[in-house]
């Protein structure tokens, strides 16, 4: 966008930005911050004689640069699309379809080679498990099937994401992270003066996200995101984290009903509460809609304050608009013709199970969705600095929060999935040592409210120890936590563990 060079120097103010101000010393990191700011259109620096000097080589290596860019555009995923080519994308119909060309090679990807196969077998599997005699209708049987199809389908793409190579360096994530949030910032402003004309760009935002989703990766993306956090920008900033953690939990709880129905094949499923089970089950297509619907969210707010930082006040007037903007929110999503169950998803992103929330202070959803979307939003708001607290707080301490105070509010099993996924241990988490202990989290270190102090009661054999271990991980970083164990199966196997609690 800019041809800025390592050294030049700042001969003005960009915005207000107080790290961009007169006289800056350009950097690598400086300039890649400088190229996405989508609302600067010339930048004037001083430039050393011997940079000027390198300036035909250097043209060189941008038509290099230039022809390569043109080759990645018709590669096989979305992973190398220039952030250039996906604004251009928003309203160019020729590169709208190339987009959406590699979105669908990306998508076909992550699933892998005999994906009908895989699917057919575990139909299959699911099928036998289903009681057929109380299956008593035509109609039923088609609607049965049907669900399978879905569910198999959420199974297969799931299992199918454990193949990705993920992301494992934080570096990575923040980068990623930048260039979403600068996609997502120039989209949300198309969409506002309603002057978008294709949404694949969008959702190539989102198939890259997930492309980037391994099998034990969770916790690095949460801490990266929690680390950078934009100073600027809450609404962006905000709807990338939750758009992150839903899709996080969306994946998790998948894998944790494939477990509980395909892991235990003697046991029966009635084919009425197929239909429950599916509301609990995502695949590659539901992922990019919860991704979409995360990146929308909160577009009311834009379009109602501006751009503004997470420590903006709020006056008392102003939370009459702040209500109103899941509806305006769901209006825009209504305008860009997504699909109806992202629509409904963004109109119910504060709504709660026990009718607390608003704009309608619903207790059953309309999306399957919304539950999660609901949960990652209220997360972002404890843990990340916001205009609707007065301080964030650790994970781990925001999910104490919910589990005390808040949790009629919110489906229990998608709680259980974000904390098995990012191995965020709340206080009384029931887990097992690599010391081949097993214990529940007594509290958080003093010395590192990252870390956890143990209460060791079982051994790995489920033999109860004579006597209970304290164990504070911050003072031995050789014992780490390897799982995250289900309290109501772990009781059944060595009686109520709510006495352990007091002892």
């Amino acid at each position: 966008k800019f041809l800025l060079k390592e050294g030049d120097i700042l001969d003005e103010d960009l915005l207000y930005y107080d790290n961009l101000k007169k006289g800056t010393l350009l950097t690598k990191s400086i300039i890649n911050i400088i190229q996405n700011l989508d609302l600067v259109e010339n930048v004037r620096v001083l430039r050393l004689k011997k940079i000027v000097d390198l300036e035909e080589k250097e043209k060189n290596k941008n038509v290099e640069v230039l022809s390569q860019t043109q080759t990645i555009l018709r590669s096989e995923t979305v992973e190398n699309i220039s952030d250039t080519d996906i604004k251009l994308g928003f309203n160019d119909e020729k590169t709208d379809k190339k987009i959406a060309e590699l979105i669908r090679n990306t998508l076909n990807k992550i699933r892998g080679e005999n994906y009908e196969e895989k699917l057919e077998n575990t139909k299959e599997e699911l099928n036998n498990l289903i009681i057929q005699d109380q299956i008593t209708s035509t109609t039923m049987k088609q609607e049965v099937q049907k669900t399978i199809h879905e569910i198999s389908q959420s199974f297969v793409d799931t299992m199918a994401l454990q193949n990705v190579k993920p992301i494992q360096q934080k570096t990575e994530v923040i980068a990623l992270n930048f260039s979403n949030k600068s996609i997502s910032n120039y989209f949300l402003d198309l969409t506002i003066s309603d002057k978008v004309q294709f949404t694949n760009s969008a959702k190539s935002v989102v198939v890259k996200f997930i492309n980037s989703f391994g099998d034990d990766n969770s916790g690095i993306i949460l801490s990266s995101l929690l680390q950078f956090t934009d100073n600027d920008d809450y609404v962006v900033s905000h709807s990338i984290f939750v758009m992150a953690i839903s899709i996080i939990i969306a994946k998790e709880l998948t894998k944790l009903v494939y477990e509980k129905i395909l892991s235990k094949k003697n046991e029966k499923v009635d084919p009425k509460s197929l239909k429950v089970i599916s509301l609990k089950t995502f695949d590659l297509t539901d992922l990019t809609n919860i991704g979409m619907a995360c990146l929308l969210h909160d577009i009311g707010l834009r379009k109602n304050f501006g751009v503004f930082p997470p420590t903006f006040k709020f006056s008392k007037l102003s939370y009459s608009k702040i209500e109103l903007h899941p509806s305006e929110s769901s209006f825009f999503v209504q305008r860009l013709n997504l699909d109806v169950s992202i629509q409904r998803a963004v109109y119910e992103h504060h709504e709660f199970l026990d009718g607390s929330g608003y704009p309608k202070g619903i207790t059953r959803y309309m999306s399957k969705y919304s539950p999660i979307i609901s949960f990652a939003e209220r997360l972002s708001e404890l843990v990340l600095e916001n205009p609707f607290i007065s301080r964030p707080i650790p994970p781990a301490l925001a999910i104490n929060h919910i589990l005390k105070n808040e949790l009629r509010k919110y489906d229990k099993d998608i709680i259980f999935a974000f904390i098995r996924a990012t191995s965020t241990y709340p206080i009384g988490s029931w887990v097992e040592l690599s010391n081949g202990l097993i214990g529940f989290v007594k509290d958080l270190s003093k010395k590192d409210n990252t870390k956890q102090i143990i209460k060791a009661i079982f051994s790995n054999q489920l033999q109860k120890l004579q006597s209970p271990i304290i164990i504070d991980l911050s003072e031995n970083p050789e014992i780490k936590i390897t799982k995250i164990l289900n309290p109501i199966e772990l009781s059944q196997k060595v009686g109520d563990i709510r006495t352990y609690y007091f002892d």
